[in-house]
């Protein structure tokens, strides 16, 4: 039976939730245990900074430990970045999941250790419940099961191999300047976001545009962006924003990867290598 072990190194989340989550993980085969400072609760954190990062370090190189999975997203984990012992992560490593906010930590983690992590999976998704796709990605990663993704849409026609590196943009360019941005030379560029209106996203990605790092990606896969139109149309649309950034690097670029703040999503490694075809809509990962 494995054993995953729940941290909370963002927001916070109610002790109500524990029971959901428990039945989760044990009617999966899991035996489940939870940190102590999984449920505290400052301001909009859980629990001070050295607690989480406590937590997060010891369950990270628990021997007994087979995954660890982040509690929830929110805000918190880039807190905590320069409180981790990332040699002994390094040298433990345990398979960590986790989503949205948890981007920074994953990217990181990346950074500093090599830690190859899996996004898209929190563990208060058990709450309202997991739907059929989150689930069964889940349990391949669990398990080290191949990964390949279809039915994308082309954008732009190309094949590419390269590390598969983003996710959360908002998380992804609060990196930047600091000692735990990797660099997306090379990289396979996830992009995702919710509730930020395309000017905001624009300015995201012109940030990464000045820093020089938009020029030297393989690839660029475009998720969904949920809540992310704008409120006056003379704005224009995500779309736009996007082919303004991407449409002149010529390099490969897929829309409608199924990831993102929407129920049916995958779980992916980041940190993996991975082939994109976007001529034919596939995204294959190394085993």
């Amino acid at each position: 039976m494995k054993v995953v072990t729940i941290v909370a190194p963002a927001s916070p989340a109610p002790l109500s939730q524990k029971e959901s989550i428990e039945s989760f993980f044990q009617k999966e085969g899991f035996e489940d245990r939870f940190m102590p400072h999984v449920f505290d609760q400052e301001r909009y954190l859980a629990g001070d900074d050295q607690s989480r990062a406590q937590d997060l370090n010891k369950a990270l190189t628990d021997k007994e430990t087979d995954i660890v999975v982040a509690l929830r997203g929110g805000y918190g984990s880039p807190r905590i970045l320069d409180m981790l012992d990332y040699q002994a992560i390094k040298k433990s490593n345990k398979k960590l999941f986790g989503f949205s906010d948890i981007t920074a930590l994953q990217l990181a983690l990346y950074k500093k250790s090599g830690l190859i992590s899996y996004s898209g999976f929190n563990a208060d998704c058990a709450v309202k419940g997991v739907d059929p796709l989150l689930k069964e990605t889940f349990l391949k990663a669990v398990n080290d099961e191949p990964l390949s993704v279809e039915n994308l849409v082309t954008v732009q026609k190309g094949v590419a191999k390269g590390k598969v590196l983003g996710g959360t943009l908002t998380m992804l360019v609060s990196l930047m300047g600091t000692n735990y941005m990797p660099s997306l030379k090379g990289a396979l560029l996830v992009v995702e976001e919710v509730h930020e209106s395309p000017y905001r996203i624009d300015r995201m990605l012109n940030q990464l545009r000045l820093g020089g790092h938009l020029d030297k990606l393989a690839g660029v896969i475009l998720s969904e962006c949920a809540d992310c139109t704008a409120k006056d149309s003379e704005d224009g649309t995500l779309k736009e924003v996007f082919d303004s950034f991407f449409s002149h690097l010529g390099i490969p670029v897929v829309s409608a990867f199924p990831y993102g703040h929407i129920p049916k999503r995958i779980v992916f490694p980041i940190g993996k290598k991975a082939v994109l075809n976007a001529t034919e809509g596939k995204l294959i990962f190394e085993k």
